[in-house]
């Protein structure tokens, strides 16, 4: 595992805290890719995205549960490449609670039927936040 400076790490997460939107990246069965925005949390280390089962990312991730995301600004690159899993039981009542201070929205009771999903980060790029020096390679 490579050493982190703690200071751009910092700055990762808060950004990954206030950020609203992050573009999804999923696979379909026949290899073409699909992309889209989400609102999403960051907590634990984790990236957590709601999405309701008839989509084409939930029916994507059924079959392939790697992902990439990435956040909007092409100034301050942030990439994060990871494992996406429908998220524990256990966690929805917590990350419902940061969904709400954040979006003012609740999933539990919205009609659409969203599922939690939780994506563990492998490795995660960035670039144009004043640590390049530091190289692309965060985690």
């Amino acid at each position: 595992m490579r050493r982190r400076n703690p200071a751009r790490w910092r700055a990762i997460e808060s950004r990954l805290g206030r950020e609203h939107v992050i573009w999804l990246a999923t696979v379909r069965r026949d290899g073409r890719p699909h992309l889209a925005p989400l609102w999403f949390v960051w907590l634990d280390g984790r990236l957590y995205l709601c999405t309701t089962p008839d989509t084409q990312k939930y029916q994507n991730l059924i079959h392939n549960q790697m992902v990439s995301l990435s956040l909007p600004d092409p100034q301050n690159v942030l990439l994060i490449e990871g494992e996406a899993h429908v998220a524990d039981r256990q966690i929805i009542d917590t990350v419902a609670d940061y969904f709400y201070h954040k979006y003012e929205w609740d999933f539990r009771y919205d009609d659409a039927g969203f599922r939690l999903i939780e994506v563990t980060p492998h490795k995660i790029l960035a670039w144009g936040d004043g640590y390049d020096a530091e190289g692309t390679r965060v985690l």
